[in-house]
């Protein structure tokens, strides 16, 4: 039963990361639209979904010493796309000019959509 639901869920997410692409490509003029979306359609793809669980830190329980931050620290993603849903919890920042890393205020109802390196 789990891993039917967690099948329906990658399948969807699948979905949802063709449907931006293909509108990328429309945006961009591209002739064929699915141009970038083939990259995770193709039976061959290498795509990947990963659940990832970071648990909120509470910083009257525990010391700000590093062996309690679990994590990344900052990286570019090199697939085309990520998708991450937030569940609501902090953490995640972007850089978007010069070096300086701002927040993204976690939203429940909503994914964030990152453009990897493939992409860029």
């Amino acid at each position: 039963h789990d891993s039917s639901i967690v099948s329906t869920y990658t399948e969807a997410v699948k979905r949802l990361a063709c449907e931006i692409l293909e509108l990328m490509a429309e945006g961009l003029g591209v002739p064929n639209k699915s141009i970038f979306s083939t990259f995770i359609t193709q039976l061959d793809n290498d795509s990947l979904l990963r659940f990832n669980h970071y648990p909120p830190k509470d910083c009257k329980d525990r010391d700000n010493s590093s062996s309690y931050n679990v994590g990344f620290g900052e990286h570019s993603d090199p697939q085309i796309l990520t998708i991450l849903r937030s569940n609501d919890v902090a953490g995640l920042q972007i850089s978007l000019q010069h070096g300086v890393w701002n927040p993204v205020t976690p939203d429940p109802f909503a994914f964030c959509v990152n453009v990897g390196d493939l992409l860029e």
